[in-house]
């Protein structure tokens, strides 16, 4: 019981650290780095605030999942049961700013967007199912894993709406959001393979609906998101070139 009370509480920090974040921290923070900030529309400082908001996350969660990815102990994914302490706290993280994420969404109509609010359903139903049963978290890593390339897109939504975008830096940053995006989000696909030993002995039939949804609906939906995503990041790239 001690246990679940720990992980609630991590949960509820979690979205009250990202929801202070986005309503009191992020905006003092722009207006000493840039001046421009000061000078945009309501609207644009909520794209900026809520792109800060999730830089810290992805920083974190990204972070949490290489370390356990690079050192993995236990967290195989020949593992069908094992409780990784470092997978369900970092669930927990991820379940709090999500939660945050979609209360920015409803309060704030800019933010919505119907494919993000998908994704966002999904990793909750995932993660939350990831994080109550202590079931496959070398598959949960693999999702915190993915978080690695968000820092780069958040700096390059920042960037770009403090008028950056023929900066330097701007254009840097583009091509590491390439590459990492590339790396942890496609170049992972085939890591989901690895699930098939216990496909063939059964075994992974074994893990729960809520868990056998998450792999086999939602995990191939977010991919084709990544690489519709990918691709959109592939043709501005181009046109950036080109010019």
């Amino acid at each position: 019981m001690a246990y679940r009370l720990a992980h609630i509480l991590t949960i509820v920090s979690s979205l009250i650290f990202h929801l202070s974040i986005f309503r009191w921290l992020a905006a003092p923070v722009m207006k000493r780095i840039s001046s421009t900030f000061r000078k945009l529309s309501p609207k644009k400082q909520v794209v900026i605030t809520n792109s800060v908001m999730s830089l810290v996350h992805s920083v974190v969660v990204g972070g949490m999942g290489a370390y356990v990815f690079m050192y993995p102990g236990e967290v195989l994914p020949t593992k069908l049961w094992y409780d990784s302490s470092a997978v369900r706290y970092t669930g927990c993280i991820f379940l709090g700013y999500t939660v945050a994420d979609l209360l920015v969404m409803a309060t704030h109509p800019a933010q919505y967007d119907f494919m993000m609010l998908v994704h966002h359903l999904m990793s909750v139903f995932g993660i939350l199912a990831g994080t109550v049963v202590p079931v496959l978290p070398y598959c949960s890593n693999l999702v915190f894993l993915q978080e690695l390339s968000t820092p780069f897109v958040n700096l390059r939504i920042i960037l770009y709406e403090l008028g950056q975008k023929t900066s330097l830096l701007y254009k840097l940053n583009g091509v590491l959001m390439l590459v990492v995006f590339f790396t942890c989000r496609l170049a992972t696909i085939p890591l989901w393979f690895q699930l098939s030993p216990l496909m063939e002995t059964g075994k992974l039939y074994t893990v729960g609906t809520a868990m056998l949804v998450g792999i086999f609906g939602f995990i191939p939906v977010s991919c084709v998101f990544d690489l519709y995503w990918f691709s959109k990041m592939c043709k501005g790239a181009y046109r950036t070139l080109s010019r």
